[in-house]
């Protein structure tokens, strides 16, 4: 507890004299444009109502989520003991998981709750970190190469694992074993054409991207799954292959699902669900938790799991169907991916992008 503390008041030492990612535009206007519209930018329960709904109905007294959500927070550790409330006004808060932020994380040390970020901060001109090999020099900063950067351990600081008050895992980004090859930076942020700075481009003609791309990005959920469709002599089989780095589902709250129809003279005669892909639960992909009374509940309230159907880096599974099938019938399995269950955006009072089903690959064969 004392190193966590620690850890806390480290934190509060990058408060000397905060740049926001806007002022990043000056110089990084493309990336700035990116880096505004992404989750990065909009991590904050006052630009993120799925966040903020979340927070809302499980832990009003204090904002525990602050830590990865609004880490710049002059007050974090204020707001995460609940000792004062998040502040719609605050520009740090607002900022998210800022430009500042993250180019600041000197090491990731582990740590059973979550993981920690350590920067090297304490005022005046502060040295950005980065994956770069020819370090820049400025009036608003230095630069440096570093070897997180490189190997994606920069993203583990957040995007380990995180448990809840009762001891409960509510994510986890890591794969068993941990993949030391897994590139987060080079799959989230590919290469995309131009220059990094609006002056003194130096011949550089791409950069990482900061759309930091993920569910929202069909692209991004196109390449996450191999379907492969088999003839069986009573049916057939549906192999699902994650062919990510990192578990199929991160956030517990995610729907990732196969729907398979098969079609006959043009006719849909068979679904494997008929409301709701749950319905067909080896081909659903999400995870539950429960209270004490096996109650399904929010993860910040969990005391155990519901439900847990999931896949790990690069693993597989075969589901077999049974069904009479005719010479001619066309068997078909389509991807999906839901920011959250339609369920649970309806009691969260959730529209919009959180109600958009989002399409993956599709596969077919005929029998």
């Amino acid at each position: 507890m004392k190193i966590f503390i620690f850890c806390f008041l480290v934190f509060k030492s990058l408060t000397g004299n905060y740049l926001d990612s806007k002022s990043c535009a000056e110089c990084h206007d493309n990336i700035y444009e990116e880096h505004k519209g992404s989750m990065h930018h909009l991590s904050s329960i006052h630009k993120d109502p799925f966040h903020r709904a979340v927070k809302e109905k499980t832990t009003l007294e204090k904002y525990d989520c602050a830590f990865c959500h609004s880490p710049v927070a002059s007050n974090l550790l204020a707001l995460k003991n609940g000792e004062e409330k998040p502040n719609y006004k605050s520009t740090e808060e607002n900022d998210g998981v800022s430009c500042f932020y993250c180019h600041q994380i000197t090491k990731v040390m582990e740590a059973k709750h979550q993981n920690i970020n350590f920067y090297n901060y304490s005022g005046g001109k502060p040295t950005f970190f980065a994956n770069i090999k020819d370090p820049d020099m400025s009036d608003k900063h230095d630069s440096q190469s570093n070897e997180i950067y490189q190997n994606s351990r920069v993203c583990m600081g957040c995007h380990s694992h995180k448990y809840n008050s009762f001891g409960v895992e509510i994510c986890n980004t890591k794969s068993e074993p941990i993949e030391p090859q897994s590139d987060c930076v080079g799959c989230h942020m590919p290469k995309t054409n131009g220059s990094p700075v609006k002056v003194d481009k130096k011949g550089r003609s791409n950069y990482a991207t900061h759309d930091f791309l993920g569910i929202r990005s069909n692209e991004m959920i196109k390449k996450a799954v191999e379907l492969k469709l088999i003839k069986t002599k009573k049916g057939f089989d549906l192999t699902i292959k994650n062919k990510m780095g990192h578990p199929l589902i991160l956030q517990p709250m995610r729907l990732k699902y196969g729907q398979t129809t098969i079609e006959r003279d043009g006719n849909i005669i068979w679904k494997n669900f008929k409301a709701s892909p749950l319905e067909d639960k080896e081909a659903t992909f999400t995870v539950t938790y429960k209270n004490d009374a096996g109650v399904e509940v929010l993860p910040p309230q969990a005391k155990g799991v519901l439900f847990k159907n999931n896949l790990g880096a690069n693993q597989s599974k075969t589901i077999h169907y049974e069904f009479p099938l005719q010479k001619g019938d066309k068997i078909i399995t389509q991807w999906y991916s839901l920011i959250v269950r339609p369920e649970l955006a309806k009691e969260l009072r959730l529209e919009g992008e959180f109600l958009k089903i989002y399409e993956g690959i599709k596969t077919q064969i005929i029998y």
